[in-house]
């Protein structure tokens, strides 16, 4: 188990190091890394009743939380989805709640970058709500998803339009590194958890829930990480 926490760690900190890189391109270096700011991007479709939405500027001190954080959440995961466990690779549903506590941590986080008028209590509860779907009844007519990771987000025309509290528009994240569940739709069964770990492809439309990037959702994009939890169609892994 040692070994395997050791195998997650490596790749993790050389990600970060490429994030802070990436991040830190094109600013002056006398600047303290502490003085840099950072964009916050939040889309909440479907969510709250306002259907939230904020941009904010974050310091790379609140983002090195973060990415800490993220750390730990996936450190977390490689434990749960460890084949040598009692379960083997299938999650729990007691280890489904190990990971929700770890996401409600990323929410604490947030809650501080963004300050007041934050519907924490909104978010958890709906993020609660995703969670028991993963891994209570396998049948949805929508697919529940949580992807958490470090990696890049595209919403062709980010400046969507909206229908009935959803995204009319795709969104698409390739994670460097991160973890994403679903349940998969089969005509002969009542649908299947599927899961991708390390390095991987996410894609769904129609989407309905939370969307946390720190970077630039458009052509621009930089690595950061991504919070998707919610419910779409078509979802899919590659």
């Amino acid at each position: 188990m040692r070994q395997k926490l050791i195998k997650t760690i490596i790749p993790i900190a050389m990600v970060l190091l490429l994030l802070g890189t990436t991040l830190s391109s094109g600013i002056s270096a006398e600047n303290s890394e502490t003085n840099q700011e950072h964009k916050l991007t939040i889309f909440m479709r479907g969510v709250t009743n306002d259907n939230y939405k904020i941009e904010a500027k974050i310091s790379q001190e609140h983002l090195d939380e973060f990415n800490s954080t993220i750390d730990d959440f996936m450190v977390l995961v490689d434990v749960v989805m460890d084949e040598n466990s009692s379960e083997g690779s299938e999650i729990t549903a007691s280890e489904w709640e190990d990971i929700e506590t770890s996401v409600f941590c990323l929410i604490d986080i947030i809650k501080v970058m963004v300050g007041e008028g934050f519907p924490e209590e909104e978010i958890k509860s709906f993020i609660s709500s995703v969670i028991i779907s993963l891994h209570g009844v396998r049948y949805h007519l929508r697919q529940p998803l949580l992807s958490v990771g470090i990696g890049i987000t595209w919403v062709p025309f980010y400046e969507y339009e909206t229908f009935l509290g959803k995204m009319i528009k795709p969104v698409f994240i390739r994670h460097i590194f991160g973890f994403s569940g679903t349940c998969k739709l089969n005509p002969f069964v009542l649908g299947f958890p599927c899961y991708k770990f390390g390095r991987h492809r996410v894609r769904t439309f129609f989407f309905q829930g939370i969307l946390i990037n720190f970077g630039d959702l458009g052509v621009n994009r930089l690595i950061g990480p991504q919070l998707l939890i919610g419910y779409g169609f078509f979802t899919g892994f590659a």
